[in-house]
C-alpha cells in the first residue's frame, strides 16, 4: 500500500491557508545550474504561490567562493522583510558547506541546516523541527500506533535525515537501530523492524523481501538510474503481498518535506 505523500502535503498546506499569512518573503539561493536542484526549487515556488507567499530565488555562479557565498547569504537573508531562507543543496565541492550554512540566520533557517538552528532543536529550544522530522511525525500520526511498542530501523546517519530523525525518535520508540555505511549486513537488522526510515541515497538498497509482514517504510532516498529513472532506497516489488506500507519515489516524502518547510516558515516568520 502506497502512502500518498501528495495528499499528506495538501493537508498541511490546507492547514496553513487557514492561518494568518506572514507578510514576509521566502528566499532561496541556488549555486550553479544543477537541473535536479532547480526542479526542487520549482516545487517550493509552486507551494509558495499556492499559499500567496512571495518566493525569491537568487541564482549565483558556481565559481563563487565560500567567503563570497557567506557574504551573499548575509546580504540576501538580512532584511527584516525576509521571513525564511534556504540554501539549496548540494553545493559545489570547492565550497565549505557547513561554513556557508552557518551564515543563515537562526531565526530564518526553516530548513534547519545551520548549527545554531540544529542546536536549538537538539536542546529543546526550537519552536519548529527539521522538515525531515516533521515528515516522519506526520506519517506516524496516520499509523495511529503506540510508538512505545515499535522497533524502528534508521538506514543512514547523515545530517539531513538520519541524525535529526534518529534524535527525535530515540525516546519515543521501544527500540531504535541506526545503520550507517559501516554496517555490512543490514538485512538481518531489517527483518524485525516495524518501521524502516531510509535516507541512505542508495538505489534499491533493500526491498519488501527483507521486511516482515505489515512493516512501514518511510523512504527519503532520491536516486537516478543510468536510464534516468528516479527511484528510492526501497524496492517496492512484492510490498502489497506482505501488506507493507511505503512512500514511493517520487511523490512520497518529497511533497511533505516542502509542505513542512513552509509550515516552519509560518512558525518562524509569523507575528514578528
Amino acid at each position: 500500500m502506497v502512502i500518498d505523500g501528495k495528499s499528506i502535503a495538501e493537508g498541511i498546506t490546507e492547514r496553513l491557508e487557514k492561518l494568518s499569512k506572514p507578510d514576509k518573503f521566502f528566499g532561496a539561493v541556488l549555486v550553479g545550474d544543477d537541473p535536479a536542484s532547480l526542479n526542487f526549487l520549482k516545487q517550493k515556488e509552486r507551494t509558495a504561490v499556492e499559499l500567496g507567499i512571495e518566493f525569491r530565488l537568487y541564482r549565483l555562479s558556481s565559481t563563487i567562493t565560500t567567503d563570497g557565498l557567506r557574504r551573499e547569504i548575509g546580504r540576501l537573508a538580512g532584511p527584516k522583510t525576509c521571513g525564511g531562507f534556504i540554501v539549496q543543496l548540494p553545493l559545489p565541492e570547492a565550497i565549505n558547506r557547513h561554513y556557508v550554512l552557518n551564515a543563515i540566520p537562526k531565526e530564518k533557517d526553516v530548513d534547519f541546516l545551520s548549527e545554531s538552528a540544529l542546536g536549538g532543536f537538539y536542546t529543546g529550544r526550537s519552536l519548529a523541527v527539521p522538515p525531515s522530522v516533521g515528515v516522519v511525525e506526520e506519517i506516524l500520526k496516520l499509523e495511529q500506533r503506540n510508538l512505545r511498542d515499535l522497533t524502528v530501523v534508521m538506514v543512514g546517519a547523515g545530517f539531513l535525515i538520519g541524525k535529526p530523525v534518529g534524535f527525535w525518535l530515540q525516546n519515543r520508540v521501544a527500540e531504535l537501530i541506526v545503520l550507517d555505511s559501516a554496517v555490512k549486513d543490514i538485512y538481518s537488522r531489517l527483518r524485525d523492524a516495524d518501521i524502516v526510515i531510509s535516507g541512505a541515497g542508495h538505489p534499491g538498497l533493500f526491498g519488501a523481501k527483507h521486511l516482515k509482514e505489515g512493516a512501514v517504510v518511510i523512504d527519503f532516498g532520491f536516486n537516478r538510474t543510468a536510464e534516468g529513472k528516479t527511484i528510492g532506497d526501497f524496492d517496492p516489488a512484492g510490498a502489497d503481498d506482505k501488506n507493507i506500507k511505503y512512500t514511493k519515489t517520487p511523490g512520497g516524502t518529497g511533497p511533505i518535506l516542502v509542505a513542512k518547510l513552509f509550515e516552519n516558515f509560518y512558525t518562524l516568520a509569523g507575528d514578528k
